[in-house]
């Protein structure tokens, strides 16, 4: 099946988008900010990906991984909050402002919101109903080869 996902612009709280499958199911995404593809600080670069419904043995569900491409390996699509920019440290404390729970990856989820941080650090913007979101995302597609398309959105590439 083909699955098209279009970035909106970067942001410190992440990169925003948008999934749609050519079989109509369409939610919300979640990356890292645009680092030049610099592993474990930036989304991947936009391009097509080949993509399967993987079990990952640390998450303990079904997910979508993505095709090592461009020097980037082990590249999921999963559930996740928050993909905050781990290059900001305003305050100098030697820790990224920002909180993420991804290092390349891509989070689905059904709209964003101001959601409480798990290191208790107050609230950031992030995805929403992600776990469900990836449920509905793996049953849709279900098994065999998919092809995961990345975009940005006009006006909104860096």
């Amino acid at each position: 099946m083909k699955v098209l996902i279009t970035r909106a612009k970067s942001t410190p709280d992440g990169t925003p988008g948008r999934l749609v499958t050519e079989a109509g199911f369409s939610c919300d995404t979640l990356e890292l900010p645009w680092k030049d593809n610099q592993r474990g600080i930036s989304c991947i670069i936009a391009d097509t990906y080949e993509g399967w419904i993987w079990q990952s043995p640390t998450m303990g569900r079904a997910v979508i991984r993505l095709e090592d491409k461009h020097g980037r390996k082990d590249v999921l699509i999963h559930n996740g909050n928050f993909a905050g920019d781990q290059t900001i440290d305003e305050d100098h404390d030697g820790r990224p402002d920002k909180f993420t729970q991804i290092h390349g990856c891509t989070e689905v989820g059904m709209g964003y919101g101001m959601i409480t941080r798990p290191d208790g650090k107050g609230l950031q913007w992030g995805v929403l109903s992600s776990k469900q979101t990836l449920a509905l995302l793996v049953a849709h597609l279900g098994p065999g080869k998919h092809q995961f398309t990345y975009r940005w959105a006009d006006g909104c590439a860096p």
